[in-house]
C-alpha cells in the first residue's frame, strides 16, 4: 500500500481519514495547514481539502493544486471539499479527482487503491 498525504482543517475529518486509511493498509502523513506538512514529508498520493481556502475562489484553487503537483511530484492529487463550485470545475482544477463532503468512504478508498496501481 501507499503513503497518503492528507490535508484538511478540520481535525474530525482527518481523524477519520487516517482511521479509514491506515485500516485499509495505507500510512499517513497528516496536517492541518499547508506550512505544517513536515519538510521530508513525501506521498505517493495527496488527499487535500482546499484548506488555504476559506471561501473558494478558482485561481487560488488551482495555485493550491498546482503547489502540491510541484511539491509531491508524480503523486496523484485528490481534492476532497464542500465548495459545491469546486465540485463542478469541469478541469477539476488539475487534480486527478474531485470528492464531494460528505464522502462516500468505500468509493474513496476504491479511487484511491486505482490510482496507486
Amino acid at each position: 500500500m501507499g503513503t497518503i498525504l492528507v490535508l484538511d482543517d478540520d481535525q474530525v475529518i482527518l481523524d477519520l481519514l487516517h482511521t479509514v486509511l491506515t485500516d485499509a493498509g495505507h500510512s499517513t502523513v497528516l496536517s492541518v495547514a499547508p506550512d505544517a506538512i513536515p519538510a521530508d514529508a513525501r506521498a505517493d498520493l495527496v488527499l487535500t481539502d482546499l484548506v488555504p481556502l476559506k471561501a473558494y475562489r478558482r485561481e487560488a484553487a488551482l495555485d493550491w493544486i498546482a503547489s502540491l503537483r510541484r511539491r509531491f511530484a508524480g503523486a496523484p492529487v485528490f481534492v476532497i471539499t464542500a465548495h459545491s463550485l469546486a465540485a463542478n470545475e469541469p478541469d477539476k482544477l488539475g487534480a486527478d479527482a474531485i470528492i464531494t463532503k460528505p464522502f462516500d468512504v468505500e468509493a474513496l478508498l476504491a479511487k484511491i487503491d486505482q490510482a496507486l496501481r
